[in-house]
């Protein structure tokens, strides 16, 4: 869909942008982060056309390639280096980063998004984020007698605090310890992503030209992770559904804990007659921890979104300017609050009006180690094949074969690092 959005004026300038569907209400809330911009600037018209996720990226990959696309356009951090390589996309010069604060003025994880890997040239600027944490039930960690601090330091505590917990009844019902979602979640990869960092693994080598899924680090974490569902703490009803409803079995106090993003904090603090959870037990009884450390560390997962200027633009300085307006402070910190979505800013998120919510402080404080995929361009194709191979392994934890084994993990990351590295040969 598309709308214009613009001050009254008979002969504007005019800008077209392409964004996701990220907000509850993209044109209407994209109207409201540009109200000020075109109130200073009436000679301006901005077409905002919004895209669904799902589809978004062979749309941008068509325009790139046919040379017909926006003057900005919005990229999942994962899909810089995609679109770059296909030479659509304006490099933005050092003078320019400059302007905008420079690297420092961003999160480590999202900057490296913006370049290849090895590579100088800055194709993109982080406008938001979003990264992972744990939310846990405090009541119900009360009633079973456990202290949070100690059931996140490590993996060995983390279980042992999962045992304790799993059966806990809250309102006459059994609640389950851990809810995570199982081969149908289009987020399967990101959900495991940060164990298998933080047991030492990782999908790429350091280089970026071949594959590393296929290592014991990586293996000690899928196995670690599936026990949950072997062992009946993560309930087998969980691994059929998706991360949006493993998110609402949580509000409707179905698991003590899960691993999510900072839009669950935005449910929490949202009225039910608004589409939120704040009247919920869930929400008057929870914190957020990080993820238990394994041998490497407890990173978590960091990605989000960039805003491009696509070579094509026939009106770059206008569009430039643009970018720098939607990726300065003032304009991500309210993205922020209509979102639910970290800025991408360090002064952005930093900013008294989101810090007062102790939950957002909390978050905050978990994710500075956070953590983003090897930045290539053929990451898209090699993100379905890892992800379809974790599929697998979930599903046999699921009982779709006799039992899950040490061989079955085996073979599906050997089959998954053969697969990576033919792609990654074939860019060579």
């Amino acid at each position: 869909m598309s709308n214009a959005v613009c001050a009254p004026t008979l002969q504007a300038a005019e800008l077209n942008i392409w964004v996701m569907s990220t907000t509850a209400q993209p044109q209407q809330d994209m109207r409201e982060i540009l109200r000020p911009y075109l109130a200073s600037n009436p000679d301006l018209r901005v077409n905002v056309t919004v895209l669904n996720w799902e589809s978004a990226l062979n749309k941008i990959k068509a325009a790139a390639a046919s040379g017909q696309g926006p003057d900005l356009v919005e990229l999942g951090s994962t899909w810089v280096a995609a679109i770059s390589a296909q030479d659509a996309l304006e490099p933005i010069s050092l003078a320019q980063q400059n302007e905008l604060g420079g690297e420092r003025a961003f999160f480590p994880a999202l900057w490296v998004t913006t370049h290849r890997h090895n590579q100088g040239k800055v194709f993109a600027i982080p406008w938001y984020a979003g990264a992972r944490v744990a939310f846990y039930r405090t009541d119900l960690f009360q009633k079973a007698g456990i202290k949070a601090s100690e059931a996140f330091a490590n993996w060995s505590s983390f279980k042992q605090a999962m045992q304790k917990i799993n059966g806990i009844s809250f309102d006459g019902k059994k609640v389950a310890a851990l809810g995570y979602p199982g081969k149908s979640d289009s987020d399967i990869l990101h959900n495991l992503a940060p164990w298998i960092w933080n047991a030492g693994g990782d999908f790429l080598s350091p280089d970026r030209r071949s594959a590393s899924i296929y290592s014991p680090e990586t293996f000690q974490a899928v196995r670690y992770y599936t026990s949950f569902a072997e062992e009946g703490l993560v309930p087998a009803s969980a691994l059929d559904k998706d991360s949006v409803q493993i998110e609402s079995g949580f509000f409707a106090n179905q698991y003590a804990v899960i691993f999510s993003g900072p839009w669950v904090l935005k449910m929490m603090n949202t009225p039910k007659a608004k589409g939120g959870q704040m009247e919920s037990a869930a929400a008057q009884n929870f914190g957020v921890a990080s993820y238990p450390a394994g041998i490497k560390g407890n990173q978590t997962f960091f990605s989000g979104s960039d805003l491009a200027l696509m070579k094509s633009s026939k009106n770059k300085d206008e569009a430039w300017k643009l970018l720098k307006f939607l990726v300065g402070r003032e304009a991500q910190v309210k993205f922020s609050k209509l979102s639910g979505m970290l800025p991408a800013r360090l002064d952005a998120v930093n900013d008294p009006s989101l810090l007062k919510d102790p939950h957002y402080a909390e978050f905050i404080e978990q994710v500075k180690l956070g953590r983003h995929y090897p930045v290539v361009a053929a990451w898209a194709q090699l993100e379905h094949v890892f992800r379809s191979h974790i599929a697998r392994i979930v599903a046999v934890v699921n009982g779709e074969k006799d039992t899950l084994t040490s061989a079955a993990i085996k073979k599906n990351l050997e089959q998954a690092s053969q697969q990576a590295n033919t792609i990654l040969a074939a860019e060579q």
